[in-house]
């Protein structure tokens, strides 16, 4: 199935506002996902709105573009403030709480110079998700009153960059939640990756970006420009790391790996999938460590819908994890400003291709 492209232009309020008139036809859906999670937040008795004021204040300063747009999401489809903003934040509420909540998954890569054919750098991330998010998934094409215009994968009703994107001077940027116990108020990582997108053009400039701000805590963003130059930054809450390539790729699944992060990730997963972040990161490794030279589009979406067993697959199906299925995979070409992208599984699903400027 075709992904849903929504066109988004004006300042944050007006981008929630038409966000929510382009998918108003997803108003149950988006509701029932809603449910889903405030169940999950309501098994825990903790004081949810002590801690969303603290959120939205550190929001107010750091980020209220935000803010903004999710009241206009709110206001387009009428969706209660009281619900659809923990529901955004859902993520963090239950790290925070250790609350039971449903596992996410993502494995991501880039690659450049001697690692891809003609030296052509590409970022190439799957979307292992809740299942409920596979008919809300869609692309957006925004243009901000001000910053650099750009291309998103996302979810109908969520904010910002709801996983992954690049601009039109080709910075591609892509996340990984990471279970950690170095939780605090802080920003989104879909937050981040609108800023990033709307504001910077190079790698350098994104990464100081990204110092400067606090950070819930609770995963990593994996970045690459046009010319090539790529990094990880892994955000726990009071302290992050920056990952540099020393081999013309770099890999970022669901674990915390640097020297000052790597004591912060818990594996909380059930015990026949403990160990499967580190699986899959070795597995993409191993690949591009005996693939060097030959990355392109093709190997891409090969080793995206690779099927191992049930702790290094790439591609993960229900009956692998339930809460964590793989519903895209994308795969952005700075240089050429374009993505390819498929709406459900990669191994049965085909990439379709998506430009920048049209």
């Amino acid at each position: 199935m075709t992904l849903r492209t929504l066109y988004l232009t004006g300042d944050a309020y007006t981008i929630g506002q038409q966000h929510g008139v382009q998918v108003a036809d997803l108003r149950p859906h988006i509701l029932r996902a809603m449910e889903v999670r405030m169940a999950v937040l309501r098994q825990k008795k903790i004081n949810r709105e002590a801690i969303q004021e603290k959120v939205e204040r550190v929001w107010e300063a750091h980020t209220p573009n935000t803010l903004a747009m999710l009241h206009g999401i709110a206001d387009s489809l009428e969706l209660p403030w009281e619900d659809f903003f923990p529901y955004t934040i859902a993520s963090y509420l239950t790290d925070q709480h250790r609350a039971p909540g449903l596992r996410e998954g993502c494995t991501t890569f880039a690659a450049a110079g001697e690692m891809t054919r003609n030296s052509a750098p590409m970022l190439v991330k799957n979307r292992d998700y809740r299942p409920d998010h596979q008919l809300l998934q869609c692309l957006a094409r925004i243009e901000p009153i001000q910053g650099h215009p750009y291309l998103c994968l996302t979810s109908a009703g969520s904010p910002g960059v709801f996983s992954s994107g690049m601009n039109a001077v080709g910075l591609a940027v892509a996340d990984t939640h990471v279970e950690s116990n170095d939780i605090g108020p802080g920003i989104a990582r879909y937050s981040l990756m609108m800023h990033l997108l709307e504001q910077f053009s190079r790698v350098s400039e994104a990464v100081d970006y990204l110092g400067t701000v606090p950070h819930f805590g609770d995963g990593t963003v994996i970045l690459i420009d046009a010319q090539g130059d790529m990094a990880v930054f892994e955000l726990a809450h009071s302290v992050q790391a920056v990952r540099r390539s020393t081999e013309g790729f770099l890999v970022s699944t669901n674990h915390f790996s640097a020297q000052h992060t790597r004591m912060h990730w818990v594996d909380t997963n059930p015990p026949r999938l403990r160990g499967n972040s580190q699986a899959r990161c070795q597995h993409v490794e191993t690949a591009l460590s005996a693939g060097r030279g030959q990355v392109d589009v093709p190997w891409a979406q090969a080793l995206m819908a690779w099927h191992g067993n049930h702790l290094d697959s790439i591609c993960r199906h229900p009956e692998m994890e339930a809460h964590a299925v793989t519903i895209a995979s994308v795969i952005f070409l700075p240089q050429q400003t374009c993505l390819y992208a498929t709406n459900g599984l990669p191994c049965q699903t085909p990439f379709e291709l998506h430009r920048i400027g049209s």
